[in-house]
Protein backbone atom coordinates (compact mmCIF):
# COMPACT_ATOMS: atom_id res chain seq x y z
CA UNK A 1 0.00 0.00 0.00
CA UNK A 2 2.83 2.20 -0.39
CA UNK A 3 3.10 3.13 3.73
CA UNK A 4 6.40 1.57 4.41
CA UNK A 5 9.76 0.29 3.06
CA UNK A 6 11.94 -2.41 4.02
CA UNK A 7 15.11 -4.62 3.58
CA UNK A 8 16.96 -7.04 5.17
CA UNK A 9 20.92 -7.05 5.96
CA UNK A 10 23.57 -9.01 6.64
CA UNK A 11 23.18 -8.05 10.41
CA UNK A 12 20.30 -10.73 10.46
CA UNK A 13 18.12 -7.67 10.95
CA UNK A 14 14.97 -6.63 8.66
CA UNK A 15 14.17 -3.33 8.73
CA UNK A 16 11.00 -1.22 8.21
CA UNK A 17 10.80 2.65 7.24
CA UNK A 18 7.61 5.20 6.75
CA UNK A 19 8.05 5.95 3.03
CA UNK A 20 6.97 8.76 3.54
CA UNK A 21 9.39 10.66 5.81
CA UNK A 22 12.48 7.54 6.02
CA UNK A 23 11.58 7.74 9.82
CA UNK A 24 12.74 4.01 11.14
CA UNK A 25 10.14 2.30 12.45
CA UNK A 26 10.74 -1.53 13.33
CA UNK A 27 13.53 -3.75 13.90
CA UNK A 28 12.81 -7.40 13.32
CA UNK A 29 15.50 -9.21 15.04
CA UNK A 30 15.11 -13.20 14.64
CA UNK A 31 17.08 -14.71 11.90
CA UNK A 32 20.30 -15.99 12.75
CA UNK A 33 22.29 -15.25 9.65
CA UNK A 34 22.21 -12.79 7.05
CA UNK A 35 18.49 -11.85 5.79
CA UNK A 36 19.11 -11.91 1.67
CA UNK A 37 15.43 -11.15 0.85
CA UNK A 38 11.84 -9.60 1.92
CA UNK A 39 8.62 -9.29 0.40
CA UNK A 40 4.96 -7.42 1.50
CA UNK A 41 2.48 -9.63 1.83
CA UNK A 42 -0.25 -7.95 -0.92
CA UNK A 43 -2.57 -6.93 1.96
CA UNK A 44 0.39 -4.77 3.77
CA UNK A 45 -0.21 -6.48 6.72
CA UNK A 46 2.29 -8.84 6.77
CA UNK A 47 6.21 -8.94 5.46
CA UNK A 48 8.05 -12.16 4.46
CA UNK A 49 11.99 -12.30 5.27
CA UNK A 50 14.42 -14.93 3.53
CA UNK A 51 17.57 -15.82 5.54
CA UNK A 52 21.20 -17.67 4.91
CA UNK A 53 19.38 -19.41 8.38
CA UNK A 54 17.71 -21.10 6.03
CA UNK A 55 14.69 -20.34 6.97
CA UNK A 56 11.23 -17.80 5.90
CA UNK A 57 9.71 -15.80 8.47
CA UNK A 58 6.32 -13.83 8.60
CA UNK A 59 6.88 -10.53 10.62
CA UNK A 60 2.91 -8.91 11.60
CA UNK A 61 2.89 -5.48 10.19
CA UNK A 62 -0.46 -4.63 12.12
CA UNK A 63 0.97 -3.14 15.28
CA UNK A 64 4.16 -1.10 13.64
CA UNK A 65 4.83 1.67 16.16
CA UNK A 66 3.04 0.11 18.98
CA UNK A 67 3.87 -1.82 21.93
CA UNK A 68 2.10 -4.20 23.69
CA UNK A 69 1.55 -3.40 27.66
CA UNK A 70 4.70 -4.76 29.42
CA UNK A 71 7.21 -4.64 26.74
CA UNK A 72 9.39 -2.57 25.01
CA UNK A 73 8.28 -0.06 22.74
CA UNK A 74 8.63 -0.08 18.59
CA UNK A 75 11.76 -0.71 17.38
CA UNK A 76 13.13 -3.17 20.05
CA UNK A 77 9.91 -5.59 20.20
CA UNK A 78 10.83 -7.18 16.91
CA UNK A 79 11.42 -10.33 17.67
CA UNK A 80 7.84 -10.56 19.46
CA UNK A 81 5.67 -9.79 16.06
CA UNK A 82 7.21 -13.16 13.98
CA UNK A 83 4.44 -14.88 13.34
CA UNK A 84 5.98 -17.90 12.31
CA UNK A 85 9.10 -19.34 10.86
CA UNK A 86 8.65 -21.41 7.78
CA UNK A 87 11.30 -24.29 7.71
CA UNK A 88 12.27 -26.83 5.22
CA UNK A 89 15.13 -25.78 2.59
CA UNK A 90 18.29 -27.52 2.83
CA UNK A 91 19.97 -24.55 1.98
CA UNK A 92 20.17 -20.53 2.20
CA UNK A 93 16.88 -19.04 1.26
CA UNK A 94 17.89 -16.32 -1.14
CA UNK A 95 14.73 -14.81 -2.50
CA UNK A 96 10.82 -14.42 -1.56
CA UNK A 97 7.70 -13.16 -3.05
CA UNK A 98 4.27 -13.64 -2.41
CA UNK A 99 1.74 -14.51 -4.78
CA UNK A 100 -0.37 -11.22 -5.66
CA UNK A 101 -3.66 -13.07 -4.69
CA UNK A 102 -1.61 -13.40 -1.29
CA UNK A 103 -2.26 -17.29 -1.33
CA UNK A 104 1.33 -18.40 -1.57
CA UNK A 105 4.16 -17.19 0.12
CA UNK A 106 6.93 -18.51 -2.84
CA UNK A 107 11.08 -19.03 -2.14
CA UNK A 108 13.97 -19.49 -3.89
CA UNK A 109 17.29 -21.20 -2.35
CA UNK A 110 20.98 -22.26 -2.43
CA UNK A 111 18.90 -26.02 -2.37
CA UNK A 112 17.85 -25.50 -6.16
CA UNK A 113 14.38 -25.33 -4.83
CA UNK A 114 11.11 -23.42 -5.37
CA UNK A 115 8.96 -23.70 -1.97
CA UNK A 116 5.28 -23.13 -1.87
CA UNK A 117 4.16 -21.55 1.85
CA UNK A 118 0.56 -21.51 3.01
CA UNK A 119 0.72 -18.51 4.84
CA UNK A 120 -3.38 -18.47 5.38
CA UNK A 121 -2.85 -21.94 6.86
CA UNK A 122 -0.59 -20.69 9.55
CA UNK A 123 -2.08 -17.57 10.25
CA UNK A 124 -5.78 -19.29 10.45
CA UNK A 125 -3.93 -22.05 13.42
CA UNK A 126 -2.56 -19.35 14.94
CA UNK A 127 1.03 -20.54 15.48
CA UNK A 128 3.60 -18.07 16.11
CA UNK A 129 6.72 -20.07 15.40
CA UNK A 130 7.96 -23.74 14.54
CA UNK A 131 7.42 -25.92 17.57
CA UNK A 132 11.61 -26.30 17.70
CA UNK A 133 13.02 -23.79 15.88
CA UNK A 134 15.80 -25.59 15.69
CA UNK A 135 13.90 -28.84 13.84
CA UNK A 136 11.52 -28.68 11.13
CA UNK A 137 7.78 -28.79 12.35
CA UNK A 138 6.83 -32.07 12.86
CA UNK A 139 4.59 -32.15 9.45
CA UNK A 140 2.72 -29.07 10.37
CA UNK A 141 3.23 -25.71 7.70
CA UNK A 142 5.96 -26.99 5.95
CA UNK A 143 6.08 -26.19 2.18
CA UNK A 144 3.09 -27.54 0.27
CA UNK A 145 4.89 -27.96 -2.96
CA UNK A 146 8.54 -28.52 -3.71
CA UNK A 147 9.96 -27.62 -7.43
CA UNK A 148 13.12 -28.71 -9.21
CA UNK A 149 14.50 -27.71 -12.05
CA UNK A 150 17.61 -25.50 -11.88
CA UNK A 151 20.97 -26.87 -11.53
CA UNK A 152 22.62 -24.27 -9.20
CA UNK A 153 20.62 -21.79 -6.61
CA UNK A 154 17.74 -20.13 -7.51
CA UNK A 155 18.65 -16.73 -7.00
CA UNK A 156 15.57 -14.80 -7.77
CA UNK A 157 12.19 -15.65 -7.84
CA UNK A 158 9.27 -12.89 -9.19
CA UNK A 159 5.86 -13.38 -9.91
CA UNK A 160 3.68 -11.89 -11.93
CA UNK A 161 1.19 -8.99 -11.08
CA UNK A 162 -1.71 -10.91 -12.66
CA UNK A 163 -2.29 -14.59 -12.68
CA UNK A 164 -0.28 -18.13 -11.79
CA UNK A 165 2.87 -17.08 -13.47
CA UNK A 166 6.39 -16.60 -11.60
CA UNK A 167 10.00 -16.49 -12.66
CA UNK A 168 12.95 -17.61 -11.54
CA UNK A 169 16.67 -16.63 -12.25
CA UNK A 170 19.32 -19.15 -11.21
CA UNK A 171 23.79 -19.65 -11.04
CA UNK A 172 23.15 -21.81 -13.57
CA UNK A 173 23.16 -18.99 -15.74
CA UNK A 174 18.83 -19.78 -16.60
CA UNK A 175 15.90 -18.46 -16.17
CA UNK A 176 12.61 -20.21 -16.08
CA UNK A 177 9.12 -19.01 -16.12
CA UNK A 178 6.46 -21.28 -14.25
CA UNK A 179 2.86 -21.69 -14.11
CA UNK A 180 0.96 -23.22 -11.52
CA UNK A 181 -2.81 -23.99 -10.48
CA UNK A 182 -4.27 -25.79 -7.15
CA UNK A 183 -7.22 -27.81 -7.42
Amino acid sequence: DGRYVAAGSLDRVVRLWEASTGALLEKYDGHTDSVYSVSFSPDGKFLASGSLDKTLKLWDLTQVGKAAPGTLAGREAGRDKCRHTFQGHKDFVLSVVFAPQGTWLISGSKDRSVQFWDPRKVLAAGNTRAPNEAEHPSGDHGPVLILQGHQNSVISVAHSPAGMLFATGSGDKRSRIWQYSFA
